[in-house]
């Protein structure tokens, strides 16, 4: 009977942060743009540090799971079905990664193109 408020409280408490962040974000536009200051820049992180962090995550879910479930004698716990959904998180930061991948060459071939001219 505990166990069924986990993930009511897991994803309330998740978007609980993200309705924080996005009011104090504003909050501090706003001050900032009342003031007459200039905005604070928001710092962009590499993509490759979100794709790797995902694909060890799901490695690690999928990992865990399995064995998890298998040390359990339940048919009802089919412990390959429970674990192939870690492949979603690696499939995700497959994806970013190649998108890195992707604008990484194309920024290269543009600064290539713009010395040419010059």
């Amino acid at each position: 009977m505990h166990g069924d408020w986990v993930p009511i409280v897991m994803f309330g408490g998740l978007f609980l942060f993200l309705i924080l962040r996005s009011y104090f974000r504003y909050k501090l536009h706003t001050t900032a743009l009342e003031k007459g200051l200039a905005l604070p820049e928001t710092p962009r992180g590499d993509v490759r540090k979100s794709a790797i962090v995902l694909i060890a995550l799901g490695v690690g879910y999928s990992i865990s799971m399995f064995i998890t479930l298998s040390s359990i004698n339940d048919p009802d716990a089919p412990a390959l079905a429970v674990s192939i959904w870690g492949i979603v998180p690696i499939l995700i930061g497959a994806g970013l990664w190649r998108y890195r991948q992707i604008t990484e060459k194309e920024t290269q071939e543009e600064r290539r193109d713009t010395s040419a001219l010059t």
